[in-house]
């Protein structure tokens, strides 16, 4: 994926790989990508998900995919670091499908 696409929020549609070229575990797309599941709402170093990526505006995200048991039991959910809670940035997670995949979307609401 070439940051240009990221910019735009294009998800990715084989392998996810973040602006630098490094195999990821999320996808960087707008809240228009996916279909929210449920009613739950809710970068830097050692952080594993991009909280801090420039390329996330306030209204655009990042999803994580997770299996159907992840989502069931409520596991695998990306939470934003307590460490950062004083950033002006605030998230709110919630269940998510995206191209037929399930996971959470974290979207960027500050």
């Amino acid at each position: 994926m070439e940051l240009d696409s990221i910019m735009t929020a294009t998800p990715t549609t084989s392998g996810a790989f973040n602006h630098l070229g490094c195999d990821t575990n999320y996808t960087i797309c707008s809240k228009g990508h996916v279909r929210k599941l449920g009613q739950r709402g809710g970068g830097l170093g050692g952080v594993k998900y991009p909280w801090f990526d420039q390329g996330i505006g306030v209204g655009g995200g990042f999803f994580v995919e997770r299996t159907q048991q992840d989502l069931d039991k409520g596991e695998g959910r990306p939470n934003f670091p307590k460490s950062l809670k004083d950033s002006p940035r605030k998230f709110r997670t919630y269940k998510a499908e995206m191209n037929g995949k399930l996971g959470y979307y974290c979207e960027r609401i500050r």
